[in-house]
């Protein structure tokens, strides 16, 4: 009986994962079985199996999926930034919002199972450890980011870093929940040039967030 070659076996991996994720944007987690994504990719019910070895660890193939293709295009955008833009924590910034509006209006089912897996974190085998360690790095980002802002004279912050970090954070969920509610009901671009120009420059500094919201086609007009 010929063997299934590597390549063979990561097709059929990365099919269950997008049958998987099809299925638990439709249906949930919970209300989502391993014969539903079976039936969904077109397998026989135990194959799944043999690439995940429960309902659970497919559903942190899939967080970590996106958390990894997220943190991707983030990267990406920001070395797509002129040398002089990198420079700027205001712009880079900018970018990283941007490309996290274009990561969730692009992926649209893996957002509804990232925003599932953030409100059922505590109750799913492994998902909470994933989660946890996914935000840790956000917010450990973003804190260095909003503190280079500070430094720089592009920002002046109310309160530490940390909180800040975790209050933009926070607005970043909100907006991809408000898509996945809505989609398309508002521009990404202009959601992050809005986000950014509320950080307050400071005092004599730079005038990159009015720059910002002007060059931003939805606002102001």
């Amino acid at each position: 009986m010929p063997r299934t070659s590597a390549a063979a076996k990561e097709q059929r991996r990365a099919q269950i994962m997008l049958a998987a994720l099809r299925c638990f944007a439709r249906t949930g987690f919970y209300a989502t079985t391993m014969d539903d994504v079976a039936a969904e990719a077109g397998v026989s019910k135990g194959t799944p199996y043999l690439y995940f070895g429960s309902k659970a660890e497919l559903y942190r193939a899939l967080y970590e999926w996106w958390s990894c293709g997220l943190s991707e295009r983030v990267d990406s955008a920001i070395e797509a930034l002129p040398e002089e833009a990198r420079q700027s924590p205001r712009r880079t910034l900018l970018a990283v919002l941007t490309a996290i509006g274009e990561h969730v209006a692009e992926e649209p089912d893996a957002c509804r199972v990232l925003l599932e897996a953030m409100s059922q974190a505590q109750h799913l085998p492994g998902i909470a450890e994933a989660t946890a360690a996914s935000q840790a790095q956000t917010l450990a980002g973003l804190e260095g980011l909003l503190e280079a802002g500070v430094s720089a004279g592009d920002w002046r912050l109310t309160g530490s870093a940390a909180l800040h970090a975790r209050l933009l954070l926070g607005v970043i969920y909100g907006l991809m929940t408000q898509w996945h509610l809505e989609p398309g009901s508002f521009s990404w671009p202009d959601a992050a040039a809005g986000v950014v120009g509320q950080l307050s420059p400071n005092e004599g500094g730079n005038s990159e967030a009015s720059d910002l919201m002007r060059e931003s086609p939805g606002i102001g007009r």
